[in-house]
């Protein structure tokens, strides 16, 4: 990196303690978003150059299963209030996730962020993550989670107490992440220095705060959660300013950054490194790249009168449609359907959120868009509150989101695989593009309805339909194999959609790949999804995709 920027900030930077980490470049991706799964933080990494240091979600020593989606809302655009509950998988499984992909690209550092309820708890997490850690970042910070964040981190003697100990025990540098909701930021920055601090992360989330639906219910689960995005940059330029001013210690500035200005305006606050969080709602790695390799390119140039992060779409990510049940029905053990009255057109393989106030959302990808048809398999309280809807019941939904299918050239052909709930977007492929389908395999765990089989074969008159026992792929998977060997030919020339349970999509794709070429293979892989524009990071793939943005993802290797 050449940049004039870039040079100034190494510079500055060689006189502090975080000289140690040899950060190349200035910029990290804060904890909590899109970098919260090892698969992506490797991705990221690797597929950013830009990206100089790589920050993990907070880590407790035990798995905390967070709050139930809903648990991001853009309440305006470009400004978020998020309650994740601070979910993670615990230190030893994460350890474990994360040791195999070390080291990262470029030898980039990797901070980890821990978390604890006692200074013991922040010991004993350090203590396990220690051989991955470079550094360790104490969520001293966040606003919504009882007796942990936050709740630490007001208490003056508590976090003087956790930094002692683990600057006497743990030989890593120490960057305590203060709140901005504390009250006197200078004080507990000098009692951050003085407890052997290497440095200082400002801000977190502001907050809480809550944001309701037009009827007045709470859109989060949690009730309230953390405000993050362009709205909160005046807060976080003013507690690093305050910050600085107090203690000679190098600060990561987070809280509102979008652009070069942004940038800008907090290092001109005293600011050594950069961390941009809710700026990449929506985009997909590819995107992340371009926008960080558009952000430097900025940094040298003369500021502009307007800040792009400021210039942003006039309609929220996460805005949602109130509509009504018109019809649900069952179509097979388990299995319904939930016809609704309205709602937003979509391509074959995007999906949306449905949420019911009070309960929750889940995503679902439609089997019809103008006429929204979602298939449903009882597995939770959500899908059971969904199973009990009547005709004229409210939905909240919200979407598309995903890239779809990729549009198939008039001369292509294509090959569809759906498995149980995972048919729905691979039916909506066969009635978008019915003149392309040449073979179709649908898969269900237990006997379908005939009027659900009927309109399977009405919508795709050349699908095979098999049944299997719970947890088994084998018809389905034998019927595709001996139309594969059957017809090479056809397979080797056409796109291959996929939709299902991941066992029926591995097996799919180990029958294809030989014959198939791999980037005419699409899966739309069923992922856990809990915000559904990038930011939380959980439907990581083991290639570092984010399904909710990247997918359905193209088959690679």
């Amino acid at each position: 990196m050449t940049s004039l920027f870039f040079q100034n900030i190494q510079q500055k930077l060689a006189r502090t303690a975080l000289a140690d980490l040899a950060i190349k470049t200035p910029f990290t991706i804060p904890s909590g978003v899109v970098t919260t799964v090892p698969s992506v933080i490797a991705a990221i990494a690797r597929e950013v150059p830009e990206i100089g240091f790589l920050t993990t979600k907070t880590v407790s020593l035990q798995p905390r299963p967070g709050y139930r989606e809903p648990i991001v809302h853009e309440y305006y655009p470009g400004c978020f209030v998020n309650a994740v509950g601070l979910a993670n998988p615990g230190a030893e499984s994460f350890l474990r996730s994360m040791a195999p992909l070390l080291p990262l690209y470029g030898n980039k550092p990797l901070v980890v962020s821990i978390m604890g309820e006692s200074p013991q708890d922040f010991l004993d997490c350090a203590a396990i993550l220690d051989p991955i850690a470079n550094a360790f970042e104490l969520n001293l910070s966040c606003p919504h989670v009882k007796g942990a964040g936050q709740s630490v981190g007001s208490d003056p003697a508590a976090v003087s107490a956790v930094i002692r100990l683990l600057k006497g025990r743990v030989k890593k540098l120490i960057i305590p992440k203060l709140s901005p909701n504390l009250g006197d930021i200078p004080g507990m920055a000098r009692l951050c220095r003085d407890a052997g601090a290497d440095a200082l992360c400002l801000i977190n989330t502001v907050g809480p705060g809550m944001a309701v639906d037009a009827e007045g219910n709470p859109i989060l689960t949690n009730t309230v959660g953390g405000l993050s995005g362009s709205g909160i940059l005046p807060v976080g330029l003013k507690a690093v300013r305050e910050a600085v001013q107090a203690v000679d210690l190098p600060i990561i500035a987070a809280g509102g950054i979008g652009s070069a200005d942004d940038v800008r305006a907090y290092a001109a606050a005293g600011a050594s490194l950069f961390a941009v969080g809710s700026a990449l709602a929506g985009m997909t790695t590819p995107g992340i790249a371009q926008f960080f390799s558009a952000l430097t390119a900025s940094l040298d140039q003369e500021p502009t009168r307007i800040s792009p992060s400021r210039c942003l779409a006039n309609a929220s990510r996460t805005t949602y449609v109130r509509t009504r049940v018109v019809e649900n029905t069952q179509v097979g053990a388990g299995i319904f359907k939930v016809r609704m009255e309205d709602g937003p057109v979509c391509d074959p393989g995007r999906f949306f959120f449905l949420r019911l106030p009070g309960v929750g959302e889940k995503p679902f990808s439609p089997a019809h868009d103008m006429e929204p048809v979602y298939l449903v398999r009882t597995v939770g309280p959500f899908t059971a509150a969904l199973e009990k809807l009547k005709p004229g019941d409210t939905v909240y939904m919200r979407g598309p989101y995903g890239k779809g299918f990729p549009n198939p050239r008039p001369e292509e052909t294509i090959v569809l695989i759906g498995g149980g709930t995972g048919s729905a977007p691979i039916l909506m492929a066969g009635r978008r593009w019915p003149e392309c389908v040449k073979r179709a395999f649908f898969g269900f765990s237990d006997e379908v309805t005939t009027a659900f089989r009927d309109e399977i074969l009405g919508t795709v008159p050349s699908a095979e339909i098999a049944v299997d026992s719970p947890g088994k792929i084998g018809r389905v998977i034998d019927n595709l194999i001996s139309n594969v060997f059957s017809e090479t030919d056809l397979y080797r020339r056409s796109r291959v959609f996929v939709c299902g349970p991941a066992a029926m999509m591995t097996a799919a794709v180990q029958v294809l790949k030989p014959i198939v070429p791999v980037n005419n293979i699409f899966l739309a892989r069923e992922d856990v999804m809990r915000c559904g524009i990038g930011l939380c990071g959980s439907c990581g793939t083991e290639r570092g995709l984010r399904s909710c943005v990247d997918g359905p993802v193209q088959m690679m290797d």
